[in-house]
């Protein structure tokens, strides 16, 4: 009895290990738990047996494949043991499910879960638990989502006394609810389950949070997570699990535009799959390998696009043959999409529409978005074409719904990048005024409605002191100290983004109308857009029609800028003499270069909205020669800049504060308070500033900014008593139409997938502010101070915003101000 009881807490100890993924150590402890059975009779140590057998199929599964696993778990099911015995039915029968689904065989695993629920009503309750979490996990693979739900949250009621299955059950939860289409709920159930104080492996827990992150958009983080979650799983002996990351890693991979990268970790997973006879899962991998093939932004000719057409007609019958009709549907599209890249674009059958229509109806954005873009290239009028891009614009605007993170919103963009590139080519051959069309769909279907977060709980507003604390201590550390605190800042920026992450919206997006001639005014717009590595203009002028021109190449624009923004820098450090001379000189002649590509030849005197695109929004409008006095207004879009004009009927409320470390801040802002009746001038500090935009018309901020090329939303303002940053500004209910920031290059922003940017200034302007003015270069002080005066002395005395800009901004570096947003007005002026 001795040697029973010993195999028995080994057999328990190997169980507790396996819910905690931790294989090599169970493995270890079935191999104790049969040496101590070896020699004991009775039906109690055939029983035990059997329990071990099942759960050493975790083992061969990973060792050996699914099907060597599914003969032992059969074997099982036939001994005469089990004769009258539905505890161990609905044991085995649960172990069938749970590795058949690890395989990717969703519908047979679900199959074995209904048998083992038909016999579970004798079996203990941890069984019973395992029972629902393995079911209801199963279920929202197969699309039973509802089902789903109801037994995860009864396998959370039931596991009190079983803190690693409450666990997996909050974290199943989350990935229903992912499934769902709730991203903000499925972050924030996962990150209840990482919060819960118990001892298990969280290699499958960051594997699927990678999964929600990557189809929210966060390609890069989901990369990230997923290539740790993959170390994790290979180290704890999760073979299926491991080679389901390596593929997701690679789907992440073909986000970012790395398809040869993405291509080759696919074929590996290929390679494997078919030596351990897992054919479901190669033929995932071979899914993924197409199509990060089929989304590269080049093949070297027609006929290799022609070879993958041909690999995707073979992968379609192998997949149906093996009843994959997901993955064949998969083939399917990427059929169409690379016949159309190969100069040879198929006509729909049968079979490819009902294929193709199963897509439409996916739970996954991504699928659906597919679906769409073979759909487009088979489409012959511009008709279809329109209906179908509408439904994208209207499904990526269904996926952001409830989003209450700005972060999270801008990033489903990388979800468009196909169909936007689609269009564009389209466009780049069309009309003005049809290529404008074009453009305005995309900027509004990623356009940023305002959206206020909750108020911060204590967990989260002791966060932003500490981060606020660590950056001020980070000013004078040096050294290993230095390398620290940066380490120590980064984790308080993740678990701050991670916490917006999971905050839900309560209002929807508005429907904007469409855009009209009219609603131009006698204003002239410059819209600007890259297909194939092309810069294109639409160039619209009052009473005119629109006008499309191809302007030049990604790669030669692209250095201009970035040769025309060094020079503006260089100039604004260079002491006076000869070198200052040769600077100006490169200043000016990067900037005359600019303005012949950039510029049509025909600019009239109306005032000008530049919709900029790509590296073009790093760029200083004001410095191109021919722009130099002219007003000029800088949008994300069109239909922004018609919906974010402003003309102020009552007299404005006006709060100006001067930062630290700036020379002429309070002069500045002595004078600024000046221009404005009943200004106020009010603290530096990040509570007050906060409450001023809250409850002004307009806030003049003189302060030293800091932009964050890698976390813009990080970006911030140096204020007394600690830094402002972009994403606190998410839980203010902003009433400020217009916010001056006169310190150096506050107007610079990264762009995001989708051409989306972010920084201080696009976030002000996504959280509700009409107007901004910042520099988009370093500004000398007494330059910035006196530009600033006169345009406040302009805005005060009912001169438009942009105009006021352009006359207040004399000198060429000056001109780096840019006015963003759309026109702000003063109507009675004092």
């Amino acid at each position: 009895m001795e040697r029973l009881a010993a195999a028995q807490a080994a057999y328990e100890q190997a169980r507790q290990a396996i819910a905690k993924y931790s294989l090599a150590e169970a493995q270890d402890l079935l191999a104790q738990a049969r040496n101590f059975l070896a020699t004991v009779p009775g039906e109690a140590a055939m029983e035990l047996g059997l329990r071990i057998r099942l759960s050493g199929t975790w083992l061969i599964c990973d060792r050996l494949g699914l099907p060597a696993a599914l003969e032992e778990i059969a074997g099982v099911l036939s001994d005469p043991v089990l004769q009258g015995r539905d505890d161990l039915r609905s044991l085995a029968h649960i172990q069938a499910g749970v590795l058949s689904s690890r395989a990717g065989n969703h519908e047979e695993a679900l199959e074995q879960m209904r048998l083992a629920l038909a016999h579970s009503k004798s079996s203990p309750l941890d069984e019973r638990i395992r029972l629902l979490l393995n079911k209801g996990t199963i279920g929202s693979q197969a699309g039973r989502l509802s089902e789903a739900v109801e037994d995860l949250k009864q396998a959370e009621t039931l596991a009190g006394q079983y803190p690693v299955y409450r666990f997996i059950a909050m974290h199943n939860l989350g990935f229903t609810e992912f499934l769902r289409g709730d991203l903000p709920k499925a972050l924030r159930y996962m990150a209840q389950a990482d919060a819960l104080d118990t001892d298990v492996d969280r290699a499958v827990l960051h594997h699927d949070r990678a999964r929600v992150l990557r189809e929210a958009g966060l390609a890069q983080e989901a990369a990230e997570l997923f290539e740790r979650a993959g170390v994790e799983l290979r180290r704890g002996g999760l073979a299926e699990e491991w080679a389901t990351a390596r593929l997701e890693h690679a789907r992440c991979l073909v986000l970012l535009g790395q398809s040869g990268e993405a291509a080759a970790l696919a074929r590996d997973v290929v390679i494997e799959s078919d030596k351990r006879g897992e054919t479901t899962r190669a033929l995932e991998a071979r899914v993924v390998q197409l199509e990060a093939l089929a989304m590269a932004t080049e093949t070297d000719t027609v006929a290799e696009a022609g070879n993958l057409v041909d690999q995707a007609v073979e992968l379609a019958v192998d997949a149906r043959a093996a009843g994959r009709g997901r993955i064949a549907d998969q083939a399917t599209a990427l059929q169409l999409v690379l016949a159309a890249r190969a100069d040879a674009p198929l006509l729909p059958d049968r079979q490819v529409v009902d294929s193709l229509r199963r897509m439409r109806s996916s739970s996954s954005l991504s699928t659906r978005l597919l679906a769409l873009h073979a759909q487009l290239t088979v489409a012959t009028t511009t008709r279809a074409r329109s209906r179908l891009l509408h439904t994208a614009t209207q499904d990526i605007g269904a996926a952001r719904a409830g989003m209450a993170s700005l972060d999270l919103r801008t990033a489903m963009g990388i979800h468009l990048q196909p169909l936007m590139e689609l269009d564009f080519q389209h466009a780049a051959t069309s009309r003005g005024w049809a290529a404008l069309m074009a453009t305005e769909r995309w900027r509004s279907a990623l356009g940023m409605v305002p959206s206020v977060l909750p108020p911060s709980n204590n967990e989260e507003a002791a966060l932003w002191v500490n981060l606020r604390r660590q950056h001020e201590q980070l000013r004078t550390a040096k050294g290993r100290d230095a390398s620290d605190l940066g380490r120590a800042i980064g984790q308080s920026e993740r678990q701050l983004r991670e916490i917006h992450w999971t905050r839900r919206a309560s209002e929807q997006a508005g429907q904007r109308g469409r855009l009209t001639r009219r609603q131009l005014g006698t204003t002239q717009v410059l819209s600007y857009f890259w297909s194939s590595g092309q810069l294109h203009l639409v160039h619209v002028q009052p009473g005119q029609p629109a006008v499309l021109q191809g302007l030049g190449s990604r790669e030669k624009i692209a250095g201009l800028v970035q040769q025309g923004i060094s020079a503006a820098t260089a100039a604004m450090r260079v002491r006076p003499g000869p070198l200052a001379l040769g600077v100006q000189k490169s200043l000016d002649g990067s900037m005359r270069e600019l303005d012949r590509m950039l510029l049509p030849g025909d600019i009239g005197p109306e005032p000008l909205l530049v919709v900029p695109s790509g590296e073009l929004k790093r760029l200083p409008w004001g410095m191109l020669p021919r722009l130099a006095d002219h007003p000029v207004t800088v949008s994300r879009s069109v239909g922004d800049w018609v919906s974010c004009s402003v003309r102020l009927s009552t007299r404005p409320r006006v709060a100006v504060a001067a930062g630290p470390g700036l020379r002429h801040a309070a002069r500045e802002c002595m004078a600024v308070a000046d221009s404005w009746a009943d200004a106020q001038q009010i603290p530096a500090e990040p509570a007050v500033i906060k409450h001023a935009l809250a409850t002004c018309d307009i806030i003049h901020l003189a302060a030293h900014g800091r932009h964050r090329q890698e976390s813009p939303l990080f970006s911030s303002l140096q204020l007394r008593g600690g830094s402002l940053f972009a994403h606190e500004l998410e839980q203010v209910n902003i009433r400020a139409s217009l916010v001056v920031l006169p310190a150096c290059s506050m107007g610079q922003g990264v762009l995001r997938p989708g051409n989306e940017a972010l920084g201080l200034t696009a976030s002000l302007l996504a959280m509700g502010v009409q107007a901004v003015v910042a520099p988009l270069t370093d500004i000398p002080d007494d330059m910035a101070h006196d530009t600033m005066l006169e345009l406040h002395r302009r805005l005060a005395a009912g001169q438009n915003g942009p105009a006021a800009l352009a006359a207040a901004s004399r000198e060429t570096l000056a001109r780096s101000f840019c006015w963003f947003g759309g026109n702000w007005q003063l109507e009675h002026p004092a």
